[in-house]
């Protein structure tokens, strides 16, 4: 039997010689030949450079919201969000202006073309406030009393 696997497989590495030994000396088709002055660009949509790229995203924008946070509590000496949005809205709301004095400008000089528009004062943007953030208390502790340890009589 081991002759005939033999006899086997030499024929058919003879039909292989005589089929492919003619298409050896011919040249690679121009569609298979890589372009002439260009490099080799290694791809990162499939396998594993996705991987990789999306970890490098993701890491970036954990890094991000990190570098966020930590500013956010040095600024505010809180961990707690709620106390971030406190600081922004004081920050968001105006300051009071001063009625008078050595520094403060007449609301003609502000905005010269306003008054010449119409009605003689310049337009003014409506005061819109942010609402005002709610007071969250944390919820009651439960009590838990011990259940007696029963005993053997």
């Amino acid at each position: 039997m081991a002759r005939e696997m033999r006899t086997f497989e030499q024929h058919l590495e003879d039909e292989l010689h005589l089929l492919l030994d003619a298409q050896a000396p011919a040249t690679i088709p121009a569609w298979r030949m890589p372009a002439q002055g260009s490099r080799r660009v290694l791809p990162l949509v499939g396998g594993a450079g996705a991987a990789v790229t999306a970890k490098i995203v993701t890491g970036a924008a954990i890094a991000v919201l990190a570098a966020g946070a930590s500013t956010e509590i040095l600024i505010t000496h809180s961990a707690n969000p709620i106390d971030w949005a406190r600081n922004v809205q004081q920050q968001v709301q105006p300051s009071p202006r001063p009625q008078g004095g050595p520094h403060s400008q007449p609301t003609s000089a502000v905005h010269p073309s306003a008054s010449s528009v119409g009605g003689g004062s310049p337009a003014v943007p409506p005061r819109v406030s942010p609402p005002s953030l709610p007071a969250i208390t944390p919820p009651a502790v439960p009590s838990i009393t011990p259940l007696p340890i029963p005993t053997l009589p």
